[in-house]
């Protein structure tokens, strides 16, 4: 069914370019009307300053099938963030993708590769093939700056409808106690932006045209918006960018409370971050520190357990968010980090060499 909707996206798209090919009639030029209120004209110079940083991105991709390769399509947004031609999306927007293309406001479709992905976060760093330094890019904001009630505006492809503009406010602020790399907590905004199919990946912009938020998905019933769209923070973007006072440990993870592990592990202390998956090769993976592999929903929430319940990073235990925050600090110019963790009720300590492993993708932007 997926990969029907994907075709059916792919096919959409394909026709409206088609269609706008066969029309040699010029595309009517607008300019903002004097008749308008100030508020309006604000937000119509908003779409007009950050359009042409917006892009559509296509995918492909080829599965094994009883008939041999199938190929499947995708459709998602994106934004260019970089004067080299970075461009910031969604991570389940180019998941195991062959082929990614890039279409930018001039029509054109560039190849493009991918630097960075984290699943989890659903934020995913992409780079054009050929960069072009007369492709515009926008300025990333400051998602800490944010209040709710505060205006926000997505632009982006939905149903394959390129640089639709829709506007909404700030709703909440969300963590779902998702942790990445056992430090870094993961924020989305809750807005009622409208966002559909299509809008993935694309940009979230303030008053100012700064990016403040990356489109991640939809809670709905029906299969269409519903008002409740999420984005990823940008602040939780250069968080997994960057890592300019911390190294790469390489894992995901939830952070449970006290109720949480009374009940999963019957243990009582007041928090600590379970293990959902290891990257392959990291120094996590190296240490032999395990991932969950039996899915279940504990309090309304998925997750993956018998994976490696880690208590404490550098003596300072992994409680709440406030001690996560504290804890990157602490691992600021380190070369090797030591992790207690629980393994079927046995208390393990491990030390993770991370000389090798930091990395700043954001020094790129």
């Amino acid at each position: 069914m997926k990969n029907t909707l994907n075709l059916f996206f792919l096919l959409l798209a394909t026709l409206v370019v088609v269609a706008q090919e066969g029309n040699h009639a010029a595309p009517l030029k607008r300019s903002i009307p004097e008749t308008i209120s100030t508020s309006e004209k604000n937000v119509a110079k908003i779409y007009e300053k950050v359009l042409p940083a917006v892009v559509t991105i296509f995918t492909s991709s080829k599965t094994p099938s009883e008939d041999g390769l199938s190929e499947s399509g995708g459709l998602g947004s994106g934004v260019i963030v970089s004067g080299d031609c970075h461009i910031l999306t969604a991570a389940h927007v180019v998941s195991g993708n062959s082929e990614i293309l890039v279409k930018t406001l001039d029509g054109k479709m560039r190849k493009a590769f991918v630097l960075f992905s984290e699943a989890s976060a659903d934020i995913a760093l992409l780079k054009l093939e050929v960069p072009d330094s007369s492709l515009a890019h926008a300025t990333l904001g400051d998602s800490d700056k944010l209040a709710v009630g505060q205006n926000i505006y997505a632009i982006g492809s939905p149903y394959g409808m390129e640089n639709s503009f829709s506007s909404g406010i700030i709703s909440a602020f969300r963590g779902f106690n998702k942790i990445y790399d056992g430090t870094v907590g993961v924020e989305f905004i809750q807005t009622d932006a409208a966002i559909n199919s299509g809008n993935s990946g694309g940009p979230l912009f303030n008053s100012n045209g700064d990016v403040i938020g990356i489109a991640s998905s939809i809670l709905t019933v029906s299969g269409g918006f519903q008002g409740i769209g999420m984005a990823v923070t940008i602040n939780t973007a250069k968080d997994l960018l960057a890592f300019e006072n911390r190294p790469w440990i390489g894992i995901d993870g939830l952070l449970l409370g006290r109720s949480e592990l009374e009940l999963l592990f019957n243990q009582s202390i007041e928090g600590g971050v379970l293990v959902q998956s290891v990257a392959k090769g990291s120094p996590a993976d190296l240490a032999g520190l395990r991932s969950g592999e039996i899915k279940a929903e504990v309090g309304g929430r998925e997750l993956f357990l018998g994976g490696d319940l880690i208590l404490s990073i550098e003596n300072h235990d992994t409680c709440h968010i406030d001690c996560l925050e504290v804890t990157r600090m602490l691992l600021k110019d380190k070369k090797s980090i030591t992790i207690k963790f629980l393994r079927k009720g046995k208390l393990n300590t491990v030390i993770l060499d991370v000389s090798e492993s930091r990395k700043n993708f954001l020094d790129k932007l």
